[in-house]
């Protein structure tokens, strides 16, 4: 789709409340061809020696381009400080992006129609982050002497490939193309970032409400970082949860065996290496052949 220079009248700087890919925050963004064809091309460059970052976006840019009334599946922790003023500064950063010219009009060629357009990394990561078969986040709580410090990273798998969404505490995005194992890889390193060592194998079993009384509770909250991980498969909604402590001793996980029960039970294990990396990549997998 060919792009057209940019409109002289500033006030034709779109401030859309569902972004560049439609009016309607309700409805499904709109991509063109040429969008999915961006998008297709990122992953098929993507391997597993080494990451490649696409680009750093801030909450107020995504929301810019995603759209700031659209409903979002991710933190955006900047932006969440600055709710009455969402609409303002979305705007703001998306005029920014215009002036980058990361941010085009652009011409349908047989309609001759007129709308904006992000450049080709950009348009790949809205795409593939919207349209994953599989999506994993995992949310990192570490204690500093300022308070516990929020950081989260976001997995989109495709059978192509991943598109990795990292979001610091601070609301930045940084988007990275990776190989399936490289990411799998990557998510242990986050999930672990002090390298705990590998402990003794222990597991158990203890209800919600007793936890606070099982002799394994004291180690568990000596964690140095909690990780919550959470998989959503996007074809029926199922949705898996479970939680990892990087304890001084090593690695464990909690998992609710029913989380629908008024009590669930609690399944409480310690995590070796192997065990954290086999995880990871199941996390990470798309669950559907390549194309």
């Amino acid at each position: 789709m060919p792009t057209a220079p940019l409109p002289e009248n500033p006030t034709e700087v779109p401030d859309l409340p569902a972004g560049i890919g439609g009016t309607d925050p309700q409805a499904p963004a709109a991509y063109t061809p040429a969008d999915v064809a961006a998008a297709k091309e990122l992953l098929t460059g993507a391997d597993d020696s080494e990451p490649q970052l696409v680009t750093a976006l801030t909450d107020e840019q995504l929301a810019g381009l995603d759209g700031y009334a659209r409903p979002q599946f991710v933190a955006l922790p900047w932006l969440e400080e600055h709710r009455e003023q969402r609409a303002f500064v979305a705007g703001v950063a998306l005029r920014t992006l215009i002036a980058a010219e990361q941010v085009l009009v652009a011409v349908d060629p047989e309609t001759g129609a007129r709308s904006w357009r992000a450049a080709p990394d950009l348009a790949a990561c809205l795409v593939l982050r919207r349209t994953a078969a599989v999506f994993t986040t995992a949310e990192r709580t570490v204690p500093t002497d300022s308070g516990q410090q929020v950081h989260r990273l976001h997995t989109y798998a495709h059978p192509s490939g991943v598109l990795e969404e990292e979001v610091t505490a601070s609301g930045i995005h940084r988007f990275t193309a990776l190989g399936p194992q490289l990411a799998a890889e990557r998510l242990s390193a986050f999930v672990d970032p002090l390298q705990a060592p590998a402990a003794q194998t222990q597991s158990a079993q203890v209800s919600a409400a007793q936890l606070a009384a099982h002799p394994l509770a004291q180690r568990l909250a000596s964690a140095r970082a909690l990780t919550v991980l959470t998989r959503v498969t996007t074809a029926d909604g199922a949705v898996q949860q479970l939680s990892t402590y990087a304890t001084p001793e090593g690695l464990m996980s909690v998992e609710a065996i029913d989380p629908a029960a008024a009590d669930p039970m609690l399944e409480i294990r310690t995590l070796t290496p192997a065990d954290l990396r086999a995880l990871t990549t199941v996390l990470t997998a798309s669950g559907t052949p390549d194309a």
